[in-house]
């Protein structure tokens, strides 16, 4: 190739023209091969659940070495189950009395995994220790009786403290729980001087569900503001419910979280926060996603999704619904859409990572449980298509223009 190419720039300049034309047709032809083969590589499709379990997931923690814990919906009922990174199966949930009803699998500071089994109970399951150790915490308040929905960890120096959202029967508030030290075990020693704050006092109108830490402090609660002046039009009679984010105070001590500020927004419902690697949350929703910076500071964008997910890298990939053609990653605060070669075949529920693998668990067109995984690492590597046609592209154009540039280097030690 470089010798005919080299031939034809050493002729008449009308055949030179002809080289010339010959390089920018080649140019658009492999532009357009490489915009046609710009769809998402590394994606898998299968009909089932989780390998391990098979059922529809509800929630999924993943650990080191591939192990993760998940609570799953299978033709038994809900079960806990632990897949440990030598790929044995525990079944961690035969004890509880209602598996479906834990909303939560919160991964702790040593890669524990709290739960709340019951009423005014947490559990920490510690599933890197021998025979999966457990840790019952009883959190009373006054004899006050509460459910446990949610709960956030964050450092406090040589401690550590929690967050919790709660449902106190006929309404929803936050409640603290500390300090706890590190390791958690002993139990004794961890949660022996631990106490448990009061509820919340100005969550008249909120129903919170979900808490995530912020900064040294300072939390953040999501859930729904009930307007009482404003009528839902399909229900008169029901007041209208919108998304709310809740910036939070709380450090420990024996006095009650307080909302210090908050973001109403117009629609839509709140299913994610993530935490980015720099400490900020991304608050990721059916209608907008919000960016909570460290000072609380609120930006709202127009990314609607369904589950979202921090990979390995520190990017926010966003599944949207059933149908959709492209999957939003979010790198450095800048959405970008990632086309899908066929239509997202499944409604993403959950969503988890682990050794670069992005994984969506939901349910499928017939109605069965199905999970969709994302290969990040396929990204532009030479083995997918794209990337395939970048290297040849590359060695093509380098080549063509070496030559070129040799034959005017030689033409002008020729003419001196």
């Amino acid at each position: 190739m470089a010798k005919g190419w080299r031939g034809l720039l050493e002729e008449e300049s009308e055949h030179q023209w002809v080289a010339i034309s010959g390089f920018f047709v080649f140019i658009i032809i492999g532009a357009i091969a490489i915009q046609g083969t710009s769809s998402l590589p590394g994606v898998d499709y299968r009909s089932n659940g989780l390998e391990t379990v098979d059922g529809r997931v509800m929630n999924i923690v993943y650990g080191e070495s591939g192990s993760y814990t998940a609570s799953v919906l299978s033709d038994e009922g809900g079960v806990i189950f632990h897949y440990d990174k030598n790929g044995d199966v525990r079944d961690i949930g035969a004890d509880y009395e209602d598996v479906l009803g834990m909303t939560f699998l919160t991964q702790l500071h040593d890669g524990s995994i709290a739960v709340s089994p019951s009423n005014n109970t947490l559990e920490v399951i510690h599933v890197n220790s021998e025979n999966l150790q457990r840790t019952i915490i009883p959190v009373n308040f006054n004899q006050e009786t509460f459910d446990i929905l949610d709960v956030a960890e964050q450092s406090n120096g040589d401690a550590y403290h929690w967050l919790m959202a709660t449902d106190e029967g006929n309404s929803t508030s936050l409640r603290g729980f500390g300090n706890i030290a590190s390791p958690l075990q002993p139990a004794q020693a961890a949660f022996g001087e631990a106490t448990v704050t009061s509820a919340m006092v100005n969550s008249d109108g909120y129903e919170w569900n979900m808490v995530e830490a912020l900064d040294d402090g300072t939390w953040v609660a999501v859930g729904l503001m009930i307007n009482p002046m404003e009528a839902d039009e399909n229900s008169p009679a029901a007041p209208i419910k919108k998304p709310v984010i809740g910036i939070i105070s709380w450090s420990a001590g024996p006095s009650a979280p307080m909302l210090i500020s908050y973001e109403e927004l117009n629609q839509g419902e709140i299913h994610s926060l993530v935490k980015m690697d720099n400490g900020s949350i991304l608050a990721a929703g059916t209608d907008s996603a919000v960016h909570i910076s460290l000072d609380g500071a609120m930006t709202e964008m127009h990314v609607s999704s369904e589950s979202a997910v921090l990979d390995e890298k520190g990017d926010v990939w966003m599944f949207g619904s059933q149908g959709s053609t492209s999957i939003i990653r979010m790198r450095d605060g800048i959405p970008e859409k990632m086309p899908l070669a066929r239509q997202l075949p499944l409604s993403v529920e959950v969503s988890g990572v682990s050794d670069d693998v992005i994984y969506g668990f939901g349910i499928g067109q017939s109605g069965e449980p199905s999970t969709y995984s994302i290969d990040t690492l396929a990204i532009g590597s030479i083995e997918s298509g794209r990337g395939l046609l970048n290297f040849l592209f590359f060695t093509a154009s380098s080549v063509v223009m070496g030559v070129m540039l040799w034959t005017a280097f030689t033409r002008m030690r020729q003419n001196q």
